[in-house]
């Protein structure tokens, strides 16, 4: 598309929409670098610990209680690291297709640049001719 006033190349580049599995880690990746995020873990893991030492309703020996907490973290991080890595990978691909886009509007301004150049040129080409004296 062109600028109804002066022509120029105008772009209407919008980011690609992903699929289901894209737009979940992106979510993902957006909730989980929040500050909030290791706020609520870190909250959740310490009301978890009290309610084990005070109450004991799970499981009567600590250790058991450790091991538990830290196979549950594990596969909470195990989980997060192939979306993150996800939208990684969308976010490098939408990098990649708006440097392309302003790419491609550089070569256009170049190439308006050039005709103008061209233009300015043949003015004073045109000056020059009609009035000899200032050669």
């Amino acid at each position: 598309p062109a600028c109804p006033k002066c022509g120029a190349h105008l772009t209407r580049w919008t980011p690609p929409q992903g699929g289901r599995t894209e737009r979940a880690a992106m979510w993902t990746a957006t909730h989980v670098a929040s500050g909030m995020f290791p706020a609520i873990v870190s909250s959740a893991v310490a009301g978890w610990i009290l309610v084990n030492f005070l109450f004991r309703p799970f499981e009567p020996f600590p250790v058991i209680v450790w091991a538990v907490l830290s196979a549950a973290l594990a596969t909470v991080a195990a989980l997060q690291a192939p979306l993150i890595l996800i939208s990684q990978r969308r976010s490098a691909e939408r990098d990649r297709l708006r440097d392309e886009e302003a790419f491609h509007a550089t070569l256009h301004n170049q190439e308006d640049l050039k005709r103008l150049e061209a233009k300015l040129d043949s003015i004073i080409d045109a000056l020059a001719q009609s009035n000899p004296t200032k050669g």
